[in-house]
């Protein structure tokens, strides 16, 4: 079984891969309309903002290529060829800032061990209804999982209207209770048994926002949320 694991950190594999094959950075960031210190709060070796999928589409759309292509893993040819139609190819970059997206990409690289866990739960998710997790009666299957995840926790998608991760048939694989990073595609639960997805944005003394799947800011009390999960991988339904 092949996994998509850890969406997040294959982007930004793609992303530094890009970036390598690019002039510059800032070349780079004016490519994809990005401004440069927007760009490097995803590059940052401290505490980096993830890749949600709006920044990963708005680097899709600017190099023309297909909706999630940044979610898979990308072979480095491909990607010079990319950047080369782009005529923003990096042989004019120095060797120091190739070297260094080569030890960063090579780290995110490096092989982990996966385990396996239950698919016991659905998650029902559809335009204009509310978020709903029941058990998946019907059948109850073993899923791998990647290495990290504090108490993972597997749901599969059934509805229509929303595009990956929350597409139906595809599997989420989340950290049953943790902390959200910007960026991060999080759910969250709330006390009176509401459910929320979107792109995690900022925690404040008594709030959390997020960018909800319909577009729409949503604040959150703390008081009122029973636990966050964060999603940290997703399975393509034909896997």
């Amino acid at each position: 079984m092949q996994i998509l694991s850890d969406v997040y950190q294959t982007r930004k594999r793609n992303l530094l891969l890009l970036i390598k094959y690019s002039t510059s950075r800032s070349d780079f960031a004016d490519l994809i309309g990005s401004g440069y210190n927007n760009l490097n709060q995803y590059l940052s070796q401290k505490n980096p903002k993830q890749i949600g999928s709006k920044f990963a589409e708005k680097v899709t759309t600017a190099l023309k290529l297909p909706r999630g292509w940044l979610d898979s893993p990308q072979d480095e040819n491909t990607i010079k060829v990319i950047m080369k139609a782009h005529n923003t190819t990096g042989y004019d970059a120095s060797p120091q800032q190739n070297q260094k997206n080569d030890d960063e990409t090579s780290s995110l690289n490096q092989n982990n061990p996966l385990k396996m866990i239950p698919l016991m739960n659905i998650l029902k998710i559809s335009k204009g209804e509310n978020l709903e997790v029941t058990e998946n009666i019907d059948e109850t299957k073993n899923i791998y999982a990647p290495p990290g995840i504090a108490n993972p926790v597997a749901y599969l998608i059934k509805g229509t209207g929303y595009s990956k991760p929350y597409r139906n048939g595809y599997t989420i694989i989340c950290e049953f209770s943790g902390a959200a990073t910007s960026g991060a595609e999080t759910l969250i639960f709330t006390k009176d048994e509401k459910i929320f997805a979107g792109e995690f944005l900022y925690e404040q003394d008594i709030l959390i926002a997020l960018d909800s799947i319909d577009g729409e800011k949503i604040n959150i009390l703390k008081e009122n949320i029973a636990r966050i999960s964060p999603i940290k991988a997703f399975l393509a339904p034909d896997l």
